[in-house]
């Protein structure tokens, strides 16, 4: 708003300059005519002084006298002031058309040649970069923009599956579910086969039907199944469709063989016990026998240095300080070769890659967790939407 204020007020001022000598009381000068006059007649009397004191003779004086009649003549030709090619209504006309043409102009050529879009764009600072306060989270408004961004590529080329699996996610994310169906099902047509494709599609409808699992989702998550027999998504899905039939103990079944595949550190893993039991509870069904105990997840974290590392820290040189940030960023990579199943440490990973100006390291960070957590949506989600977040 700022930015347009100023540049209403530089093309008022332009067209004022250009305007103002157009329609602007002109006073009237002085008139050549009444002057010439007056010099003429004080040159007669001036002739018939020296005519009377005999400086000049009768034939002399007559001449003179004519002389200065002809110059009098001719300063009665003369126009006062030079006169206006138009009137003064038409003046007033002009001026208001070269003020609003100003206006238009400027603005058409600023649209065109200049960014009225762009933004002012504040650095993120370390803090921000690692995850600080903010929790390393794209707000809204960077949101709304990532989005759009994404349709005008998918409008621009919309032949690319993985771009409307993007945006599917990005719409999903936004709580925009029909939109996310949509795009999903574009996913999936471009391609069939794409992991996790179809278990996501299936998932945007159930969201947009207000969590119904309807034919269209369950064959969905069926094909999904089929194509990963390990998709956890589709898995848990499958027995909520048999839970919205009425088949309770066919929907126990499906989650707690779920439950028994799970990944230790699996994210949904506590939240699906709590809807086995819950269901089992209602249904009257004695499941304590076939519960799988609930695994303590591995965490993957780095360790906070100790008040003497802090201290040898700060009496190094900055590129051992530098040299010592990448062993332990590096130490955290050898964790998570070990073990990849730890969604939360991916996305440290990548942030501190990025932390480090290391674009490549990061991009390279998150392909291995999508290929070490492929199968555990739940996991990709979170390691994509960190990813988002840190800029890859």
């Amino acid at each position: 708003m700022w930015l347009w204020a100023v540049l209403t007020v530089i093309v008022g001022v332009v067209a004022a300059a250009l305007t103002v000598p157009l329609v602007r009381r002109h006073e009237a000068r002085p008139g050549n005519r009444g002057a010439a006059a007056a010099a003429l007649a004080d040159s007669l009397a001036d002739i018939d002084a020296q005519v009377a004191a005999g400086v000049v003779g009768a034939t002399e004086a007559d001449a003179l006298r004519i002389e200065a009649k002809r110059r009098m003549l001719g300063a009665a030709r003369v126009p006062d002031q030079v006169a206006r090619p138009l009137g003064s209504a038409a003046l007033g006309r002009l001026a208001i058309g070269l003020a609003a043409f100003v206006a238009v102009a400027a603005t058409a050529l600023y649209t065109t040649l200049g960014r009225p879009d762009l933004a002012v764009e504040v650095p993120a600072t370390v803090a921000d970069a690692a995850g600080g306060a903010a929790g390393g989270q794209p707000s809204p408004a960077d949101i709304d923009s990532m989005v759009g961004q994404l349709e005008q590529r998918m409008a621009d080329n919309p032949g690319d599956a993985e771009g409307w699996r993007m945006l599917g996610w990005s719409y999903f994310q936004t709580q925009r579910f029909q939109q996310s169906a949509d795009a999903y099902a574009k996913a999936v047509k471009l391609a069939p086969t794409g992991p996790g494709f179809a278990s996501a599609y299936g998932e945007a409808l159930v969201q947009a039907a207000s969590g119904v699992v309807s034919s269209a989702a369950r064959q969905q998550f069926d094909a999904a199944r089929a194509l990963d027999p390990a998709d956890p998504r589709a898995r848990y899905f499958i027995g909520v469709s048999k839970e919205q039939a009425g088949d309770h103990r066919g929907a126990l079944d499906e989650w707690l063989a779920l439950l028994k595949t799970a990944p230790a550190d699996a994210p949904w893993a506590a939240e699906l016990r709590r809807v086995v039991g819950e269901t089992a509870k209602g249904a009257g069904i004695d499941i304590s026998a076939q519960l799988p105990a609930a695994a303590a997840p591995a965490v993957t974290t780095v360790p906070n240095p100790s008040a003497e590392q802090v201290q040898a820290a700060q009496a190094m040189a900055p590129a051992d300080q530098q040299a010592m940030i990448r062993g332990m960023v590096d130490g955290l990579a050898a964790k998570l070769k070990a073990n990849p199943k730890d969604p939360q440490g991916w996305v440290r990973l990548i942030r501190a890659r990025m932390v480090l100006g290391d674009r490549a390291a990061a991009s390279a960070a998150k392909a291995d967790a999508l290929a070490a957590l492929k199968g555990d949506a739940a996991g990709t989600a979170a390691v994509e939407a960190g990813a988002a977040a840190s800029g890859i």
